[in-house]
């Protein structure tokens, strides 16, 4: 988990796309690390409009807060 520590304090936001054929599945990158979260535990996490840009653009970069750092370590 310390790799994953350096790797936040040099990234601020965290990219964010659908998982390929679904429809309420989301997968967070940070650099190698990678979620997947569904669209509701998404939004509880980052809010109502990290939703509506996933949506209109199909992937969005979101700021890394502590919420999205307690979803990758649960992963």
């Amino acid at each position: 988990m310390q790799t994953l520590e350096r790797e936040v304090s040099a990234v601020e936001y965290i990219q964010c796309e659908w998982v390929p054929g679904t429809m309420d599945q989301v997968r967070l990158r940070l650099s190698d690390n990678v979620v997947q979260l569904t669209l509701e535990q998404l939004q509880q996490i980052a809010g109502i409009d990290a939703v509506h840009e996933l949506y209109l653009k199909g992937m969005t970069a979101l700021p890394f807060n502590q919420k999205l750092r307690r979803a990758f370590e649960k992963s």
